[in-house]
């Protein structure tokens, strides 16, 4: 976000999130936005911008918003004026093509960055200082865990910031020194932070492996068992309901409307906020159970602030489960994940028994069985 002197706090807090909005990273997964862009050759009106709960925070004057991004000289962006104003993102900066090249070029951009306080840090307050400090980052991506034992999300204390340019990503990893609330922070290119994770992955797993050839316990391998014995019931406030589906829409469109930035859903696959979708591609309904409890409810009161709300063209309608229903739903689902989790262990154990059993007999009872 490069802009021009004598701006203010708030001018820049409105530049780094309407360029956001429009940036690579977020308007080729917001399909919301995706399709106001589609309307009227670009132009998104601020009665739909304003309907962003992160953009109406900073301000609901549609004027004051209009004069703080005209302040930015990127190039971004395109504001006209007229009536009650409208934006979109300047044809002479189209969106790079959805190729394996264009996300090398992403991943080149963005930086891991550690040393940020596990218990206090906000996404606020990381928008507002890098709004001020580090204008040229785009994008912000807080890391989170989920915690079994307290069923709950918590902050790694690291995050990935995505600059506007592969030289601004660059300057900031090279620096010699980058504070944070004057904490030294511990600064890679994101591509190399990735492959020294996946290596220690490996690792990890080979050495796994050699304790389960030796006859030693992997630590883990009773984890799904314990994990039945200590989810003796599902967290409530946690399924919404999803109506009038069908055609081509995938459990991936659903989860890429959850994750635009009206409802900012994490739907990392591991660390994410959604255990289960119930959905088979043409079918009418579908059912999203999340890991926290009374998570549903507060989506729900950002779902009811949106006009509509549309996944593939298609109109739905949304609603949460409570009472008698929700319980049903849960303990259909409790005992689902239990049976699921009991067939796994059986397989395991007929796949070791048909090898001889961890006892490294010469046939066992499974073979002796399949004789008969």
């Amino acid at each position: 976000m490069a802009v021009t002197e004598e701006i203010t706090q708030l001018d820049r807090q409105i530049i780094r999130q309407l360029e956001y909005y429009f940036g690579d990273y977020n308007l080729p997964r917001d399909k919301f936005l995706q399709e106001s862009v589609k309307e009227n050759d670009g132009w998104v009106t601020m009665e739909t911008l304003l309907k962003f709960k992160r953009l109406a925070d900073l301000s609901s004057d549609a004027k004051t918003i209009l004069a703080s991004i005209k302040k930015s000289d990127s190039g971004l962006m395109e504001v006209d004026m007229e009536g009650d104003g409208r934006l979109r993102r300047s044809p002479a900066n189209p969106l790079p093509e959805n190729t394996e090249e264009a996300k090398k070029l992403l991943e080149a951009k963005t930086a891991y960055a550690k040393g940020f306080d596990k218990e206090k840090t906000t996404m606020d307050e990381l928008l507002e200082y890098y709004a001020e400090h580090e204008p040229a980052i785009v994008h912000i991506q807080m890391r989170n865990y989920f915690d079994k034992a307290d069923k709950q999300k918590h902050f790694k204390g690291s995050v990935f910031l995505t600059f506007r340019s592969e030289e601004a990503c660059k300057e900031f990893v090279n620096a010699e020194k980058k504070e944070y609330k004057e904490v030294q922070l511990i600064r890679k290119f994101q591509k190399d932070y990735l492959e020294e994770k996946t290596k220690e992955y490996e690792e990890k797993k080979k050495k796994r492996g050699e304790k389960k050839g030796k006859g030693e316990k992997n630590e883990n391998e009773d984890a799904t068992e314990e994990d039945v014995k200590e989810e003796q019931k599902l967290p409530v406030g946690t399924v919404i309901k999803i109506t009038g589906l069908g055609g081509e829409i995938t459990r991936e469109d659903i989860k890429e409307k959850l994750s635009s930035e009206e409802f900012g859903v994490n739907i990392d696959k591991d660390l994410g906020d959604i255990a289960f979708i119930t959905y088979q591609k043409g079918e009418t309904e579908a059912w999203i159970r999340f890991k926290v409890e009374n998570f549903a409810k507060g989506l729900m009161e950002k779902m009811a602030k949106v006009e509509k709300i549309v996944i593939k063209e298609m109109e739905v309608k949304t609603s949460i489960l409570e009472g008698e229903e929700e319980e049903k739903f849960l303990s259909e689902s409790l005992k689902d994940l239990k049976n699921h989790r009991a067939r796994n262990k059986n397989n395991k154990r007929k796949f070791e028994n048909k090898k001889g059993g961890r006892g490294g007999g010469g046939g066992g009872q499974w073979k002796k069985s399949r004789r008969n």
